[in-house]
């Protein structure tokens, strides 16, 4: 009888052992993000942008996984995967890395009537072929564009972007949204304007694009095409 009651305590022990291992790897833990990866979650999966390799991953069934900057929270054996693809930096880091602005929902301000000077005609000449030289990666991008300063004044905004908007037809070649936004960031800087650079992705199937935006205020296009968008990186 005691022999038979050892043999009970000892598997009650080895399955509350199991219960609490279980446990332990479900249980929220944080981790950082590693130099160059940002991340977001669309619906259950979570999307990877690798700056260093140029190129995005998804991760599915990642629906308890939360980001904010670069602080990743989720169970143990989450962050423990995103470890193994060496996405997680090994130690918790400092950095400070805001979150993505939210997706704007108005546009900018009626433009005044306006026509391209011969200053806007060599200024948009001068940054189409720098900017069509060679292809950058998304980690060149943010190298050269970070750090930026310049006015947020919507209404000079609107006057620039549609200054631009006359001047895009002439270019030879204007590629996807990647060259477009860059080369109307230039243009708004050359004139001591400024917007935020924003990366997003959907799923389903995949897509990733980039915008312009000041505020709750959509620079490059409409808002209303960004809805199935998820930010995932800001310039």
């Amino acid at each position: 009888m005691r022999a038979n009651g050892r043999r009970t305590s000892n598997s009650r022990r080895r399955e509350m052992s199991r219960a609490d291992a279980s446990c332990e790897a479900t249980r929220p833990r944080q981790a950082s993000l590693a130099e160059g990866i940002h991340a977001v979650r669309v619906g259950d999966d979570l999307i990877l942008l690798d700056l260093a390799a140029d190129d995005y991953l998804c991760l599915p069934e990642c629906g308890e996984v939360d980001v904010l900057g670069r602080t990743v929270s989720g169970p143990m054996d989450t962050l423990l995967r995103l470890a193994a693809e060496e996405l997680l930096h090994p130690t918790k880091t400092d950095e400070v890395r805001g979150e993505a602005p939210a997706l704007p929902s108005a546009r900018l301000p009626p433009p005044p009537h306006s026509r391209p000077t011969l200053h806007d005609v060599l200024t948009f000449a001068a940054i189409w072929v720098r900017c069509v030289r060679r292809r950058p990666t998304l980690l060149d991008l943010k190298q050269r564009h970070h750090g930026r300063r310049g006015r947020r004044d919507p209404a000079a905004l609107a006057a620039r972007v549609e200054v631009f908007r006359q001047l895009l037809p002439f270019a030879p070649a204007t590629g996807v949204c990647l060259l477009q936004a860059e080369m109307l960031l230039r243009f708004l800087n050359a004139d001591d304007l400024d917007a935020d650079w924003v990366f997003g992705v959907r799923t389903f199937p995949f897509l990733a694009h980039c915008w312009l935006q000041c505020g709750d205020q959509c620079v490059s296009e409409a808002p209303e095409t960004l809805h199935v968008y998820r930010p995932i990186m800001v310039i």
